[in-house]
């Protein structure tokens, strides 16, 4: 397992960690008891585990809960796990395309990410706060092609399914390459490189 003690300050909100063990469906028992392991959210009388949404839970317990999902039951599962956190996701009138969507990415993942109890992101200020990575998306110029970097301290593979969701959200067509698969985090690279293209 990976040290996340240098994570220790920032947290995640509830909503995000319940859209995730929300996509295990029949299955959320056996995630709800990782995360119930790793000291997140509250287990309730018919024995499922509730989270606050408004609530910031430590980061580092939330990796730790993920890398072990992982471990348990591959990594099909965190890339469902990912794209759940889409769902329910609401975008502003000005995200209209696939560009935007993904250029939206990291500033929704600061939004949703804190450091001492003080959201990454201010929407009032425009301020970001630094710490958790981030997700860079840029157009290839004259293709229908994003290229993606990701440098967050969650799984490659989590990051390739949150990318490849919201691609989907707006391009039911788009597939996902890892760029150089011999140069990704899960190696102990800084960070991975995607491919995001559509017909």
């Amino acid at each position: 397992m990976k040290n996340y003690d240098a994570l220790a300050p920032f947290q995640v909100l509830g909503a995000n960690i319940q859209n995730i063990l929300d996509a295990f469906g029949a299955f959320s028992v056996l995630a709800g008891k990782i995360m119930l392991d790793e000291q997140l959210g509250t287990q309730a009388a018919d024995g499922s585990i509730l989270f606050d949404p408004e609530k910031w839970y430590p980061l580092a317990n939330n990796l730790r809960a993920i890398e072990r999902i992982q471990n348990e039951y591959g990594s099909i599962v965190i890339r469902q796990m990912s794209a759940a956190l889409l769902r329910n996701a609401k975008f502003p009138p000005s995200v209209r395309d696939i560009e935007g969507g993904l250029a939206s990415i990291d500033v929704a993942y600061h939004l949703n990410h804190a450091k001492n109890g003080v959201a990454l992101f201010n929407p009032t200020t425009g301020q970001m706060g630094e710490g958790i990575g981030h997700f860079t998306c840029k157009p290839v110029a004259g293709k229908k092609q994003i290229i993606c970097e990701t440098n967050t301290p969650y799984s490659c593979v989590f990051d390739q399914g949150l990318v490849l969701a919201m691609a989907h959200r707006f391009q039911p067509t788009a597939t996902l390459v890892h760029q150089n698969p011999t140069q990704c985090r899960n190696s102990g690279f800084p960070s991975c490189s995607y491919s995001v293209s559509w017909k």
